[in-house]
C-alpha cells in the first residue's frame, strides 16, 4: 500500500491535532475559543470568587487593544505594530514574527457579573478579573430549622 504524501509534514499535522485535542477538552470544560485570527494565546480559569483571564500580549502596547465582553463572550482585539524607525535600519535575515490585527473571543460558561470586571496589564500579560455571581461562590448560608 503506497502512502499519498499531503504536503504537511508529520510535525505540523502533529500540532493541528493537539490543537484540535486541546479545543476538545475546552468544549468539554465549557469554555471554547471562538473566531480565532492569530488571538494571543490565554488561560480561563476560576477560583472560589472570580473567573480570571489571562492573555500573552508581549511587545504589544496596551493602547492598541481593546477588550469587551457581551453575552458571556469575551473579546480581546487589537494590532501588533512593526517597530518602523528599526526595520529602516535594518536587514532580517530571519522574520518569522508577525504584525498584524489579531482578534481572540472565548465563552465563558460560568455565572459571572460583567460589570464588576477589572483589567490590568503587567510585564506582556493583560489580566481580566470578573467576580462570581453571589451565589455561585460556594458562600455557607445558613438556613434556620424550625422546631415543630
Amino acid at each position: 500500500m503506497a502512502i499519498k504524501k499531503t504536503g504537511l509534514s508529520a510535525s505540523i499535522m502533529g500540532e493541528e491535532f493537539k490543537r484540535f485535542l486541546k479545543a476538545m477538552e475546552a468544549e468539554e470544560r465549557g469554555s471554547l475559543a471562538l473566531g480565532e485570527t492569530g488571538g494571543p494565546l490565554l488561560d480561563l480559569y476560576e477560583t472560589a470568587d472570580d473567573i480570571i483571564v489571562e492573555a500573552d500580549l508581549p511587545g504589544i502596547d496596551i493602547g492598541d487593544v481593546d477588550v469587551g465582553i457581551l453575552n458571556g463572550i469575551l473579546t480581546i482585539e487589537g494590532v501588533k505594530r512593526e517597530r518602523v524607525e528599526e526595520t529602516e535600519k535594518i536587514n532580517y535575515l530571519c522574520m518569522e514574527r508577525s504584525f498584524e490585527n489579531f482578534k481572540r473571543m472565548v465563552k465563558i460558561n460560568v455565572p459571572f457579573n460583567p460589570k464588576g470586571a477589572k483589567a490590568c496589564y503587567q510585564r506582556g500579560v493583560l489580566t481580566v478579573v470578573f467576580p462570581k455571581v453571589a451565589e455561585k461562590r460556594g458562600e455557607l448560608i445558613k438556613i434556620e430549622v424550625e422546631k415543630k
